[in-house]
C-alpha cells in the first residue's frame, strides 16, 4: 500500500528529509531513520466490524493513499507500479506473502493490520502508522472486497512450537540443515542471496527473482527475531520459491535453522565520521591482510538516485562497508558490498565511486553530494569491474613496471588505474588527463560479495585533486552501480555526505606528561591537606 508520496516530488522530499535527519542526529541515526518502520509490530487492537459504512470509509482512504501503487481495482497495476521492484501486492489473488497462516491460505485480518502498520522490508511499502487505527481497519475492510475468498476465510494463525534455546550446538545444527535443506541454492553459500537457482528464475512479472540477503537483518520480511524467522520457515511465502518447511523439518530443526539464519545476519551500524587508521609500513594491497581485517569499519546505507532524471527506483545495492588506512605517503580505502551476480559487459558493469570536495570546506557549506555544483568542484575516484577484468586478464608488461607485476604475484589480480574525474554538477563532468591518473586499485568478487581496494597519494601536484590533510574532516560520498540490474550513468545508488578523518594516535610521551601532571596535582593536594591538619591539631 503506497501513497502519493511516492510520486517524484514525494520521493525527493522523503530522501532529503532522511538525509536531514541523518545530519541532525549523527551516529547510527541514518539507518534508524530509514528503517524505523521496518520493526515488525505484533500489536493489534481496535478492530472494526465489516459494515457498509466502514467499507465506504475505507474506499475513500484507499483512493487517496493506496491506488497509486495497488491500482484502483486492487490488482497491483497502479500508475507507479512499472517502476517498482518487487511489484505492489495484487489484492485480487491469494499472493499475500507475510502471514501467520499456512502456505496458500489468505492472511488473517490481524496479519494485514500488522503489515499496514509495519511496512514491508525491501519494498516501496512504507509503514502506515500515520493513519489512525480506525482508518487502518477501514482500509482493511475495503481491500478485502477485492477477493471473494475473504468471505469464507477461516485461516487460523500458525502456532509456534516450544522454542529451542540458542547455543553453539543448535547454530551448528542449523548450519548443517541449511545445506541439507538446499537453502544455499537460492540464498547462496554465505546467505548473500547469490544462489545458483536465483539467477535462473523469474517472478510472475517476468522479472529476475531475488532471494533474500540473509546477512542483512534489517531487510527481513515479517520481522527479524528468531521467532519471526521460525514462522517464515514454517509458513513460507505465497507465490514464491520460498515454500513451507513445516512438513520437511521438525519443530526442533526449524528452530535450529532459525538460530543459524539469525547468527549470520547483522544490524546496520553507520558512523558519520570514518577514521582512517595510521600504519607505519606499506599499506597492504590484499583485502585478506590482518591490517584490513582489524581496521574499524562503517556500513553506509545507499538509496536510489532520484534527484536527477533518469532516476533509479529499484536499486540493487542498499549499503556498502568501508574501511580506510593511511601512511606518510598514501591513503587507501577498502569498500565491500553484496552483489548476487558477477556478469559484466561494457555497457552495464559493476562499479563504485568515491567523491570528495576538491577544496575541503571549513564550515558546513559543502558541494552537492550529487556530483558537486557550479561553485564547488568535486574529485571522483571510480573503479569499474569491466575494466578490471580486462586489465587483469592481460599479462603484466615490462613497461608497466615491477610494482604491477609484484601486485599480481601477491593478489592474483593486476593493479589497475582508477579513473579520476572532476565534476561541477552532473552536466559538467570531465575525466582528468592521463598524467593526473595516479590512483590504483583491485577488485575481487567471491561468494556474492565485491571487495574493492583503492589507493592514492595523500597529496598531489594537481590542484584538482583532494588533499588528505590530518586534522581535517573531509566530506566523503559514495555511488555504486550493479551492472546486472541495468545500472549505469545516473542509474545508481548514492549516499549523502559522510566524513573521513586521518586518525592520529596519541603518543606515549603525552600519556607520560598526563601521569606526571596527575602525580604533581595529587602531591600538592596532599601537602596542603597535611598542613591544614597540623594546624588544626595545634
Amino acid at each position: 500500500m503506497n501513497a502519493p508520496a511516492f510520486k517524484y516530488k514525494g520521493l525527493l522530499t522523503f530522501l532529503l528529509a532522511t538525509f536531514f535527519i541523518f545530519f541532525l542526529y549523527g551516529n547510527d541515526t541514518f539507518a534508524q531513520a530509514v528503517q524505523r518502520f521496518r520493526t515488525y509490530t505484533h500489536e493489534v487492537s481496535g478492530k472494526l466490524p465489516e459494515t457498509v459504512d466502514t467499507i465506504i470509509a475505507g474506499k475513500v482512504i484507499y483512493e487517496k493513499k493506496c491506488y497509486y501503487c495497488h491500482g484502483i481495482n486492487g490488482d497491483g497495476n497502479g500508475s507507479v507500479s512499472p517502476r517498482l521492484d518487487p511489484k505492489p501486492r495484487d489484492f485480487t489473488t491469494n499472493e499475500y506473502k507475510i502471514r501467520s497462516t499456512q502456505l496458500g491460505e489468505l492472511p488473517t485480518d490481524e496479519d494485514i493490520f500488522r503489515i499496514i502498520t509495519s511496512g514491508i522490508e525491501g519494498t516501496a511499502m512504507p509503514s502506515w502508522k500515520t493513519l489512525s487505527k480506525e482508518d487502518r481497519w477501514q482500509v482493511i475492510n475495503y481491500i478485502k472486497t477485492f477477493n471473494k475468498g475473504f468471505l469464507n476465510n477461516k485461516g487460523e494463525e500458525f502456532k509456534i512450537a516450544k522454542r529451542i534455546p540458542e547455543t553453539s550446538e543448535t547454530i551448528k545444527r542449523g548450519e548443517k540443515l541449511f545445506r541439507e535443506a538446499k537453502c544455499f541454492l537460492c540464498h547462496g553459500n554465505k546467505g548473500r542471496g547469490d544462489g545458483k537457482i536465483t539467477v535462473t528464475m523469474n517472478t510472475e512479472w517476468n522479472m529476475p527473482y531475488k532471494a533474500r540477503d540473509l546477512t542483512k537483518r534489517w531487510l527481513f520480511k515479517g520481522g527479524n527475531s528468531t521467532g519471526e524467522i521460525y514462522r517464515t520457515i514454517s509458513t513460507g511465502f505465497n507465490m514464491t520459491p520460498m515454500g513451507t518447511y513445516k512438513e520437511y523439518l521438525s519443530d526442533e530443526d526449524r528452530w535450529c535453522l532459525a538460530h543459524y539464519v539469525r547468527s549470520i545476519s547483522h544490524e546496520i551500524k553507520s558512523k558519520v565520521v570514518i577514521e582512517s587508521e595510521l600504519t607505519e609500513g606499506e599499506i597492504p594491497f590484499s583485502p585478506d591482510d590482518s591490517l584490513w581485517i582489524n581496521a574499524e569499519s562503517s556500513e553506509i546505507p545507499l538509496a536510489g538516485q532520484i534527484l536527477i532524471q533518469p532516476g533509479l527506483w529499484n536499486p540493487s545495492i542498499d549499503s556498502v562497508m568501508i574501511r580506510s588506512l593511511y601512511n606518510r605517503d598514501n591513503i587507501a580505502f577498502l569498500i565491500e558490498w553484496n552483489d548476487r551476480t558477477n556478469r559484466q559487459v561494457e555497457a552495464f558493469t559493476d562499479a563504485i565511486a568515491l567523491e570528495f570536495p576538491v577544496k575541503i570546506p571549513e564550515g558546513t557549506r559543502k558541494p552537492s553530494f550529487a556530483m558537486g555544483d557550479s561553485g564547488k568542484q568535486v574529485h571522483i575516484l571510480r573503479w569499474e569491474a569491466y575494466q578490471s577484468d580486462l586489465k587483469s586478464a592481460l599479462p603484466a608488461s615490462k613497461e608497466e613496471g615491477t610494482e604491477q607485476e609484484n601486485t599480481k604475484e601477491k593478489t592474483g589480480r593486476n593493479q589497475i588505474v582508477i579513473d579520476e574525474y572532476n565534476a561541477r554538477g552532473h552536466k559538467a563532468i570531465k575525466k582528468q588527463p592521463a598524467e593526473s591518473q595516479i590512483t590504483s586499485g583491485i577488485g575481487q568478487w567471491k561468494d556474492g560479495r565485491w571487495r574493492v581496494l583503492i589507493k592514492r597519494p595523500l597529496f598531489s601536484a594537481d590542484r584538482n585533486d583532494t588533499p588528505f590533510e590530518k586534522g581535517k574532516l573531509i566530506p566523503l560520498a559514495l555511488a555504486a552501480w550493479d551492472g546486472s540490474n541495468g545500472e549505469y550513468g545516473r542509474l545508481k545508488s548514492i549516499s549523502p555526505w559522510y566524513y573521513i578523518t586521518l586518525k592520529t594516535p596519541t603518543s606515549y610521551p603525552v600519556y607520560g606528561y598526563i601521569m606526571i601532571a596527575i602525580i604533581i596535582g595529587v602531591s600538592v593536594e596532599l601537602f596542603f591537606v597535611a598542613r591544614y591538619r597540623r594546624r588544626a591539631t595545634a
